[in-house]
């Protein structure tokens, strides 16, 4: 069988033992030649995190070669590598199946082409997403408490400065801001209040013309006409439900 490895650490990981990039190499040598793979290749991700899988360069190479249809398994040290959101590793799995292409880990008894290690796969996805979620719910909690303490956290907002703990006026800012609470009364388009401000040469703190999402934090109570489950990403969600269901 023909395999191809991935592996992939974030930059806070790089010096830990367990997940340092040579360590999973090695492992997926180790495991491929125990299983009598053919290892032809290992896709890299160097210091990025797990977060989105279309910033992971390696992640989308792995995906080209998945569609080529030149290899039997992936493998990988440990399936949290691949991704800790679920859906992502539910929708590969699938992925992977239609081409009967395999996925293996050395740690944790992944092997999809065998029950057990399939329901393996299955409990590893469902707990990995559980400690996603419960990370993000601690972090927002964090995040709650300081700003009821009255600490700055985050970024600093337009039309301020940070001031020790907190937050001070400038006036520079503050003078944009009205500006773009009038012309909003005047046209609620955002592109149109964009176009206006690009006009009088009005930049946004990156020195670049604002963007309407930017235009739109300015404007308190500002009735947002756009539904996200209509975005890109809930249209791509339903078209992968219709298509397995």
């Amino acid at each position: 069988m023909k395999a191809i490895g991935y592996i992939r650490v974030s930059t806070e990981e790089q010096g830990r033992e367990g997940v340092s990039l040579e360590n999973q190499r090695a492992r997926i040598e180790g495991y491929c030649s125990y299983k009598g793979f053919a290892l032809i290749d290992i896709i890299e991700d160097a210091g990025i995190s797990g977060g989105k899988n279309k910033t992971r360069p390696g992640f989308m190479v792995l995906l080209d070669r998945i569609e080529s249809n030149g290899i039997d398994a992936i493998v990988l040290y440990s399936l949290e590598r691949l991704s800790r959101d679920m859906l992502t590793l539910l929708a590969l799995e699938r992925f992977l199946d239609e081409r009967d292409i395999e996925l293996h880990t050395v740690e944790g008894q992944v092997d999809t082409s065998l029950p057990d290690g399939w329901l393996n796969f299955a409990m590893k996805a469902f707990l990995g997403e559980m400690e996603r979620r419960q990370v993000k719910y601690r972090t927002k909690r964090a995040m709650e408490y300081k700003k009821s303490q009255g600490a700055v956290v985050g970024s600093v907002p337009y039309g301020y400065r940070r001031n020790g703990n907190g937050l001070q006026e400038h006036p520079e800012e503050q003078e944009v801001i009205r500006i773009v609470n009038q012309l909003y009364k005047k046209s609620p388009r955002l592109v149109d209040i964009c176009r206006i401000l690009e006009e009088r040469n009005i930049k946004a703190r990156n020195g670049r013309n604002f963007t309407s999402q930017q235009v739109k934090r300015l404007i308190p109570g500002y009735q947002n006409s756009f539904v996200k489950a209509n975005g890109t990403l809930g249209r791509h969600i339903r078209r992968f439900i219709e298509a397995v269901a």
